[in-house]
């Protein structure tokens, strides 16, 4: 009898320290980490009606970036040689986004982006390529392919519609010409969606510093 309820006050005892080390842990301050981002890449993309077309860049690294040391080339009805559009000179922090539009868009759509561009006028069958200097890191589409009029897939297409990187995406497409599916790393949108442009909820972002609640942490990786 002695023993068992020796074993039981034991038991009681280390669940009351576990509880206690569970619930300070909940109060330190938590430092950053990151699932290491490699670099830049494309998180959404708007096909929309006449001249509505956008791209968003996201920053999921930890530093800060330098926006005009990239570009974007795109490579119209399966070209090889792309027309190149600079970006504007602009520090993206870690966990931004860089909206850049076609200069004749919908007012709405202007009001949205940093950057516009007269050459940002792609179709859905256009590949798109962020690039740094010669260094490619991510790309929509497949260079050097016509796939018609669009690049399709059971859960949508690339023309008259927005399609946004899904979360669980932490690094471009480095491979330009290999064969493409949207549907692996992409959310499709309605046409003229533009309600996802300026935030980008991402898997590989730091949950930051400072006390936070559980609700915050579960928040941030949503």
């Amino acid at each position: 009898m002695r023993t068992t309820i020796h074993i039981s006050r034991s038991i009681a005892v280390v669940a009351k320290i576990t509880t206690a080390i569970v619930a300070i842990a909940m109060l330190l301050p938590l430092s950053a980490a990151w699932a290491q981002t490699s670099d830049l890449f494309i998180s959404e993309y708007v096909e929309g009606s006449l001249n509505n077309k956008a791209l968003e860049i996201f920053n999921g690294t930890a530093d800060e970036i330098e926006l005009s040391d990239y570009q974007i080339l795109r490579y119209t009805n399966g070209a090889t040689s792309p027309t190149i559009i600079p970006l504007d000179a602009h520090i993206m922090v870690p966990g931004s986004v860089y909206v850049i539009a076609n200069a004749f868009a919908d007012v709405q759509l202007l009001a949205l982006a940093q950057q516009t561009s007269a050459d940002l006028n792609f179709n859905g069958n256009d590949a798109l390529v962020l690039s740094r200097g010669s260094l490619i890191v991510d790309s929509f589409g497949r260079v050097g392919e016509d796939p018609g009029v669009a690049w399709t897939c059971p859960g949508g297409t690339t023309i008259n519609q927005t399609l946004r990187r899904m979360s669980s995406v932490c690094n471009g497409d480095t491979v330009v010409d290999d064969l493409f599916n949207p549907c692996l790393e992409y959310e499709f949108y309605s046409l003229d969606t533009f309600s996802g442009l300026g935030e980008h909820y991402s898997d590989c972002i730091s949950v930051g510093t400072g006390h936070v609640v559980w609700n915050a942490i579960k928040a941030q990786y949503r």
